[in-house]
């Protein structure tokens, strides 16, 4: 079969005239959709991303079908979002509907329970945004926001806002990461191997502030020993923070 192909060259230059023709047509209709990225996609915009690849694969793989059966279905989904961007534009309801609504994630240094499991976010995934923001600690952060394009906005508390401590001159102190310990009242042993610590050390801090370990929702401690502890939703979701060092 792989010779045959070589046999029939008026063939392979079909194949590649219809690449080049449909990568560059897909390439004129993106581009007026006006994304740069994916990051910039709504999930709307990504469904028909995705569809208006598929369509032009297929006509390029398959010389049979015409390539119109490509060509109008791409138009068409791309004359649909644009109307659909234009009812966005024009009616908030509509904005709402198709792309959804930000959601907060952390209000003033509080992981927002419900809201995280309601739009399927894990704490995991919240630190990784934090931590990729040059964020180590829950307790810096004023406002978490998942947008409607799935990334995480951070505000950060007044305190640990620009300027920094250098240009005031102030004494800069140690940086320290933040190790999670707890989540959802069960130890993370990760944590406790990286600052050395075992789990009755963690639940001796627990007992000495009077909390159980069955009650912290979340839980973490930077290499000063200062620990950030929230509780859950049956115990009023404190948060506290202790200095262990």
């Amino acid at each position: 079969m792989f010779f045959a192909v070589f046999t029939h060259p008026f063939h392979m230059l079909t194949l590649f005239l219809r690449a080049v023709f449909l990568d560059l047509f897909v390439l004129l209709i993106l581009r007026l959709t006006g994304k740069r990225q994916v990051s910039d996609l709504q999930p709307y915009d990504l469904l028909m991303t995705l569809i208006i690849a598929d369509l032009a694969s297929t006509a390029i793989a398959d010389t049979d079908i015409p390539l119109l059966y490509s060509v109008v279905p791409i138009l068409a989904l791309y004359l649909v979002q644009q109307a659909i961007a234009k009812l966005c534009l024009k009616f908030s309801p509509v904005r709402r509907l198709v792309c959804g609504t930000p959601q907060i994630l952390i209000l003033d240094g509080v992981l927002q329970e419900k809201i995280m499991r309601r739009t399927n976010y894990t704490v995991r995934d919240l630190l990784d945004s934090l931590r990729s923001k040059d964020i180590f600690d829950v307790g810096e952060v004023a406002y978490a926001i998942l947008e409607t394009n799935g990334t995480v906005s951070v505000l950060e508390k007044a305190a640990f806002q620009q300027p920094n401590k250098r240009e005031l001159g102030l004494e800069p102190g140690s940086a320290a990461l933040s190790h999670l310990l707890i989540l959802e009242g069960r130890i993370q042993k990760s944590g406790l191997e990286t600052l050395h610590l075992s789990q009755s050390d963690v639940e001796a801090m627990l007992k000495k502030h009077g909390l159980a370990l069955r009650n912290i929702f979340f839980a973490q401690m930077n290499g000063d020993g200062e620990l950030h502890i929230q509780t859950d939703r049956k115990d009023r979701s404190r948060v506290m923070r202790f200095s262990e060092g």
